[in-house]
């Protein structure tokens, strides 16, 4: 069995209505997602794509890949 986040379902941590890189707080109310879910609504209306937020991550995840690469030699 898997468990899958609300936020991973509805693509809010790429999402302009999100308030920071990992999709939390979105704009429309903090249980926004959680009522698409109760819906049964396969997407969000309201996503738009970020890049910036996307930019952030992979930065991110660079910067992680570097960390435990040098920690490991």
């Amino acid at each position: 069995m898997s468990v899958t986040c609300i936020q991973d379902i509805y693509h809010c941590d790429t999402c302009k209505s999100a308030l920071d890189e990992h999709g939390r707080n979105c704009r429309h109310g903090m249980l926004f997602p959680l009522l698409l879910l109760m819906g049964n609504f396969k997407k969000c209306m309201n996503y738009e794509f970020d890049a910036e937020k996307v930019k952030l991550q992979l930065q991110r995840k660079n910067i992680w890949i570097e960390h435990s690469d040098n920690n490991s030699e």
